[in-house]
């Protein structure tokens, strides 16, 4: 839950959370961000931003161990996969609120036909994964 919602009764934070979701939804449908059949146990916050040679794909993974994370291509999509988990410090019954997650995610994105897809690079650090998806180089044609 967002700390803009936290002032809101329960039955209008859901609402507010399932306009910010549909209107997510419409914003990132032409990339293909879409949702599994299973939902994940949390979904980490993306960017996406252009470059002049590439579009670059930024994603906050606190808590999460390089080790634990898979960047794929399949099918032209980019699939981002991982697990976190949290140490538990007290019981089930102790807690007063939770609002991190803990659990595997899977996060998934139509690829455009302009980015080189073998030349795709990740690097992870400081808990943000960063994605570059180098766009096709084209050939220009001299100028006379």
């Amino acid at each position: 839950m967002a700390e803009k919602d936290a002032w809101l009764p329960a039955p209008f934070r859901q609402l507010s959370n399932e306009v910010d979701r549909l209107f997510d939804e419409l914003i990132h449908r032409p990339w293909g961000f879409g949702r599994e059949a299973k939902e994940p146990a949390w979904t980490p916050q993306l960017d996406l931003y252009e470059e002049p040679t590439a579009f670059v794909l930024e994603a906050d993974l606190p808590g999460v161990q390089e080790k634990d994370i898979s960047v794929s291509v399949d099918d032209g999509d980019l699939v981002l996969r991982g697990k976190r988990a949290f140490e538990r410090v007290c019981d089930e019954e102790n807690f007063h609120c939770r609002e991190r997650r803990s659990g595997e995610f899977l996060r998934r994105l139509r690829l455009p036909a302009s980015v080189d897809q073998k030349k795709i690079r990740a690097e992870f650090h400081d808990g943000v994964l960063r994605v570059t998806l180098p766009k096709i180089q084209q050939e220009r044609k001299p100028s006379r």
